[in-house]
């Protein structure tokens, strides 16, 4: 009989169903992966169905981020270029040139904004016009106070007199004494007001309005660009110069700073310093440089005055203004072949104040061709005249000035001759005047035409300078009582 080892039965295995089984494992694989599913559909273009949706969600973040970002960027790049074009790239354009130096607009806008305000103030600043116009005013009117008290007092003392016994020699001599003090101070105060009164009349009637004519876009404007236009020539003819000229037309700093405190001092009392800054746009920087530019330019008068004296180089000439090139080639050629002067100027010549005396001038000096016959507007027959190649009997071909041909010719040169006191002091006044026409009218200089869109630009022009100068007031009668 076989020996058998007792063995303790091994557990039972509780199994499943294997239909069971096969559910739970297709649970398990749906709940995992269903993130990752894909389900067919394009994201863009017909592309991107090869991807889940956790992939799309990402990819469709992730552009929203991307976009916003791009968005973000343009609009501040547009705001930068904004930014960039008004206050740098569109300020830094060239209104004009002169001789190949650019003016820009920024430098303009700066000069219209101090001489807008510089017109303003004489017009209507603490020590204005308008100022002394109300001074002029009240002394009208003082005056006027005066005659009517010492009017009554006349015929006070009159009545007096007529009321006095013929035998009181005394009170009667007394009386007229104090009559006659009395008509005496009413002719001092009669004379005073009419003096007075027609001041106060020529500064309502013709000095204000006149200087009003000066204040709107238009003037300002053009004056501005040409003192601009006039600096670079003028700092162009001083870096020429010697130290000892530079020191006589550069102005210092002292002379600048005083120039802004008398701008200062005579804004209206409705404008402060900082305002007027502000208004404009500009910066202290700004206006002494603008300033400066000013005070070079009154210097140079200065020093061209100065060196206009009597007696000067004068040459005698005459001369006839023809209105077509080819009237004034045919006069030239009659020249040419032995012509009279003089006859030729009766005939041809349109200049009704000199083609009578056959074109004669007379002796003048440099500027005065420009002052009396060119109406400062031209050096180019000025500058031909006193040349020194000119010689005695020398006739010039047809110079075009101002529209019309001129044909002049020397009959004298004097190198020392006397000016009349009137006329060198007209010279002298116009002396700035003279020495730019004949600069602008060399053939070396190059001045490009101004902008005229940038002229009156809205940006460039300061608030409430206005488009067009006032009409003319409709003058007054004379001042009684203070009225005005």
């Amino acid at each position: 009989m076989s020996s058998q080892t007792a063995r303790r039965p091994e557990p039972q295995r509780t199994t499943r169903p294997a239909r069971a089984r096969s559910k739970e494992k297709r649970y398990s694989r749906q709940t995992a992966h269903v993130e990752a599913r894909r389900d067919g559909k394009p994201l863009i273009f017909g592309w991107g169905g090869h991807l889940s949706r956790a992939e799309k969600s990402r990819l469709q973040h992730r552009a929203i981020w991307a976009m916003t970002i791009l968005i973000a960027l343009i609009i501040v790049a547009v705001f930068i270029g904004y930014w960039v074009n008004l206050n740098i790239i569109t300020p830094s354009l060239p209104i004009t040139s002169v001789d190949g130096q650019q003016i820009s607009q920024s430098e303009y806008r700066k000069l219209v904004a101090l001489d807008a305000q510089m017109t303003a103030n004489k017009i209507y600043g603490v020590h204005g016009l308008n100022a002394q116009r109300d001074s002029l005013q009240k002394q009208v009117a003082a005056q006027q106070t005066i005659i009517d008290n010492e009017t009554n007092q006349i015929n006070a003392l009159n009545k007096q007199l007529q009321a006095t016994p013929a035998s009181d020699s005394a009170q009667r001599a007394s009386l007229k004494a104090q009559i006659a003090a009395a008509q005496a101070k009413l002719q001092d105060a009669q004379k005073q007001h009419d003096t007075l009164n027609a001041q106060y009349q020529n500064m309502l009637q013709n000095t204000i309005p006149q200087e009003e004519q000066y204040y709107d876009q238009s003037q300002v404007g053009n004056d501005s660009v040409q003192w601009l236009q006039d600096d670079v020539l003028i700092r162009n003819w001083l870096a020429t110069q010697s130290s000892s000229v530079q020191a006589k037309v550069e102005p210092t700093a002292a002379q600048v700073n005083k120039a802004i405190a008398d701008f200062k001092a005579n804004l209206p009392t409705t404008t402060t310093y900082s305002q007027f800054l502000s208004q404009d746009n500009i910066s202290d920087a700004d206006v002494y440089a603008m300033m400066t530019l000013l005070q070079r330019r009154q210097n140079m008068q200065n020093y061209l005055a100065s060196l206009i004296k009597s007696p000067a180089y004068q040459v005698d000439v005459r001369v006839m203004t023809i209105d077509t090139q080819k009237d004034a080639n045919n006069v030239l050629q009659q020249l040419k072949k032995g012509g009279d002067f003089a006859a030729l100027a009766k005939k041809y010549s349109v200049d009704t104040a000199t083609n009578t005396k056959g074109g004669y001038l007379g002796w003048i000096a440099r500027g005065q061709y420009i002052l009396d016959e060119a109406d400062n507007t031209s050096g180019i027959v000025d500058n031909w005249i006193f040349s020194p190649q000119r010689y005695v009997n020398e006739i010039s071909p047809a110079i075009n000035e101002n529209g019309a041909y001129h044909i002049i010719q020397i009959l004298g040169i004097d190198p020392s001759r006397p000016i009349d006191s009137s006329t060198l002091q007209a010279l002298k006044n116009n002396a700035l005047t003279a020495w730019l026409l004949e600069q602008k009218a060399l053939p070396t200089t190059k001045i490009t035409p101004v902008n005229q869109t940038m002229l009156l630009d809205t940006s460039n022009m300061p608030p409430g300078l206005p488009s067009s100068p006032p009409g003319q007031p409709t003058p007054t009668s004379p001042l009684t009582g203070g009225a005005p």
